[in-house]
């Protein structure tokens, strides 16, 4: 059997229980008082996971992006499309109203290699992450399991209500780097620089997890246009709020700076699109970016 067809045989059900296993779990874990060789083991075993998670075709990101290569083509003869897997997140034709330009996800070369580094050098006393291993094992494991979770269940059979799998699952993981940024935001000397990316995935997870909801939202036809339209634009307003308020309590221009790039995304995404709706969305997003950014710089003079 191949991974493929493992990953396309976990049913919506079992999915859902997984997340709300790794969720009460997590307690547990944090509280366990392993030894750190064990915690570097299961963090290196929980990241390998979720690589190799991502690495499985067939989710809806990457079934869109074949389709879309030559639908790119033929959007202006078809001006209108049913919501579907294949159309619903595109910036050009989407339902969506949070969908950013293709150029955002090239953060996550950053963030994964910037992971790899960190799983590597927690096993190296030079790094000085022994102190902070504790603390952020649990959550940085959860986040992976999530996220690996999020790989299964962002695919075209999840239909319906179980379109919002892959939203909690998304929620799942920026929850628990919420908490692993709480510890590295303390973190000093060569540490800083290793926890860093995993502020960074906790941004970006942040606004995908909004992108997700989104677009599940936009998925299902009997929402209608407007419900759609207030989904996305509370989104706007949401992730600027977060940005900006995270960013300014936790001294973490890391994080502003990264939901300014995914809100830039998004208002760039709207560039094509003539609907008056989407040319509200397209101002609240440059604004929740210029706010985001001018928080992060205001955090640099403190």
């Amino acid at each position: 059997m191949s991974l493929r067809t493992a990953i396309n045989s976990l049913s919506p059900p079992m999915v859902a229980s997984a997340g709300i296993g790794v969720l009460a779990t997590m307690p547990w874990m944090s509280s366990s008082g392993v030894s750190l060789a064990v915690l570097q083991g299961a963090n290196a075993a929980a990241f390998g996971a979720n690589c190799l998670a991502v690495s499985i075709p067939g989710r809806i990101d990457g079934t869109q992006d074949q389709e879309m290569r030559p639908g790119l083509l033929r959007a202006d003869d078809d001006p209108y499309e049913p919501p579907d897997y294949t159309n619903v997140y595109s910036p050009s034709r989407g339902r969506t109203l949070v969908a950013p330009s293709g150029w955002a996800f090239a953060i996550w070369g950053p963030i994964y290699a910037g992971e790899a580094i960190f799983t590597v050098a927690q096993f190296f006393p030079q790094s000085g992450l022994a102190l902070y291993l504790p603390a952020i094992s649990a959550p940085f494991i959860a986040a992976n399991l999530f996220q690996s979770l999020w790989c299964a269940s962002f695919r075209p059979q999840y239909q319906g209500w179980a379109s919002y799998i892959s939203v909690a699952m998304l929620g799942g993981t920026a929850y628990s780097l919420s908490q692993v940024h709480a510890v590295a935001c303390t973190a000093t000397g060569p540490a800083y620089w290793f926890l860093l990316p995993l502020s960074i995935h906790f941004g970006w997870t942040t606004a995908a997890t909004l992108v997700n909801l989104s677009g599940s939202v936009a998925m299902s036809p009997e929402n209608s246009d407007e419900f759609v339209t207030a989904i996305g634009h509370s989104s706007a307003v949401l992730a600027t709020a977060l940005g900006v308020g995270l960013t300014l309590s936790h001294a973490a221009p890391v994080y502003g700076l990264t939901l300014a790039w995914a809100l830039s995304a998004c208002a760039d995404g709207m560039k094509t699109r003539d609907a008056p709706a989407a040319k509200v969305m397209q101002k609240l997003c440059w604004t929740g970016a210029l706010a985001c950014a001018t928080a992060a710089a205001y955090t640099f003079s403190l």
